[in-house]
C-alpha cells in the first residue's frame, strides 16, 4: 500500500524541499512494483485525492478543512477523536479491505473533498476468494486493529 504523492508541489516548501529531493520517491515505488509482482502480490495505490486524513474512519464524514498543524482528528458527527495519522492508517486498511468510506467503489477520490456534513457512503465489500487474500495485507490490516486497540 502506497499513497501517490504530489512530489513536485511538496518540492516548492524550501526547509523540506531538499529533504524530499532527497528520497527518490519513484525508485521506491518502482522497487515496491518489481518486488510486489515478482512475488505475485498486489501493489495497492491511494489516489493522491483521497482524504485520507479528512475522513473519519469510524463514519466516513469528510471534513473541508485539516490543517496540518491539527495532529488529532476530532468528527463532527460521531465524536471520534483519534491522532490524524492513526486515522489516516484506519482509512487506507478499508482500502485494501475494498470496504472504505472513499467513494462508491473504495478507490480512493474521484472527486473534490465534500463539505462538512454530507457523509460518503459505505459501499458493500465484494465477495472474496480464498486465493483473493493477500497475507501481506491481513497482516496490515490485523496491525492497524492491533493498533486501534491499543488506543482505545
Amino acid at each position: 500500500m502506497i499513497e501517490d504523492l504530489n512530489v513536485a508541489g511538496m518540492t516548492r516548501n524550501r526547509s523540506l524541499a531538499r529533504a524530499i529531493s532527497d528520497a527518490g520517491f519513484a525508485e521506491i515505488r518502482r522497487q515496491l512494483a518489481d518486488k510486489t509482482s515478482k512475488y505475485g502480490s498486489t501493489l495497492v495505490l491511494a489516489d493522491r485525492f483521497m482524504p485520507s486524513s479528512k475522513t473519519c474512519s469510524n463514519c466516513g464524514a469528510v471534513k473541508a478543512k485539516l490543517p496540518l498543524s491539527q495532529r488529532v482528528h476530532i468528527c463532527d458527527h460521531c465524536d471520534l477523536i483519534v491522532d490524524r495519522d492513526l486515522n489516516a492508517a484506519r482509512n487506507f486498511a478499508h482500502l485494501i479491505a475494498g470496504s472504505g468510506p472513499e467513494t462508491q467503489d473504495g478507490g480512493g477520490a474521484e472527486q473534490k473533498t465534500r463539505p462538512v456534513g454530507q457523509l460518503a457512503a459505505k459501499p458493500q465489500p465484494r465477495p472474496r476468494k480464498a486465493s483473493d487474500v493477500d497475507r501481506r495485507s491481513v497482516t496490515f490490516a490485523s496491525e492497524a486493529v492491533s493498533l486501534q486497540k491499543l488506543t482505545t
